[in-house]
């Protein structure tokens, strides 16, 4: 029995573990930078001192000295760029190793005159030509057909019909349905917060204008929910509910005519081809936001 872990390559993997450092990083640089900016504020609010030395101002310039640092850092080694390449040429070989193997159109089924493994070469080239620049691209590693494609390509219709369904159409809906779910509860909690911090703002205000509060907090609450907002833009979460929303359901759709499909029809083969293609597309469709958002230089 073949699955997707056999089917993809050394290419796959390399693209996926770029992705994945350059996730690791991108989130770590960002919770730095945005720590330092709001603590930063809220040293700046303090009107401590010891004798002549303003030490809160001190610890504020020191937490923005770093704050600037790390964004020396982030615009110097891009990891959001690696995170997007990364994601992008590791979905496109996924992609192109399902078509291979199941016969999705243009891989086309027994008959056709169409060369597959010239067909392969030539979309895997055209791949590494628009990644030939992209850290996430790794040297030296296989990048082709492996004996797994071949022994699934190679499979009765009905094989690779009950491999696909569970291997790819299944897991990704499952995978798409909780990533969904996910970003649209982590979406509502900094929408939450984003109204909640103003109105502390304000509360803050009054205190401080009727003598209450020594602290002027207005830098402070505005840096928290600047912070708020810029790590949901960073994770993007509304956009990506949605694409993922739209995904899954596209898929769903499709897994009903794959499991509706009648196998013992004479022109099974051809249909067959046409909606794995379609279920390739729709996925390809939701990481091209991907690749809209990458910074490559190509």
């Amino acid at each position: 029995m073949v699955n997707e872990r056999e089917l993809l390559s050394d290419l796959f993997w390399g693209a996926d573990r770029a992705s994945l450092r350059g996730q690791l990083q991108t989130v770590r640089l960002s919770r730095r930078q945005l720590g330092l900016l709001t603590a930063a504020s809220v040293f700046s609010s303090f009107d401590a001192t010891a004798g002549r030395l303003h030490w809160a101002s001190w610890l504020a310039a020191v937490m923005f000295a770093f704050a600037a640092w790390t964004t020396w850092v982030i615009h110097r080694h891009n990891p959001q760029g690696l995170w997007y390449e990364g994601r992008a040429l590791a979905e496109s070989m996924k992609t192109l190793a399902w078509k291979y193997s199941v016969r999705a159109d243009p891989f086309t089924p027994p008959g056709d005159k169409r060369d597959p493994d010239a067909l392969y070469r030539l979309q895997l080239g055209d791949v590494l030509h628009t990644f030939r620049r992209s850290r996430a691209l790794p040297p030296h590693v296989d990048s082709g057909i492996t004996p797994a494609m071949r022994r699934l390509r190679d499979a009765p219709l009905r094989v690779r019909h009950d491999v696909y369904l569970r291997e790819r159409i299944r897991v990704q809906h499952e995978w798409y349905t909780v990533k969904a779910a996910r970003c649209e509860v982590n979406g509502r909690r900094a929408g939450r917060l984003a109204m909640t911090f103003p109105l502390l703002g304000i509360l803050f205000l009054v205190l401080r204008a009727g003598g209450w509060s020594p602290f002027d907090t207005l830098g402070f609450v505005s840096a928290i929910t600047a912070s708020v907002a810029a790590w949901a833009q960073l994770r993007q979460y509304s956009p990506l509910a949605a694409a993922y929303r739209v995904a899954a359901d596209e898929l769903e759709l499709i897994r009903v005519q794959l499991a509706s499909l009648d196998l013992d029809d004479p022109h099974a083969e051809h249909l067959w081809s046409q909606l794995t293609r379609d279920a390739e597309d729709a996925v390809s469709r939701e990481h091209t936001t991907w690749q809209a958002r990458r910074e490559m230089r190509v």
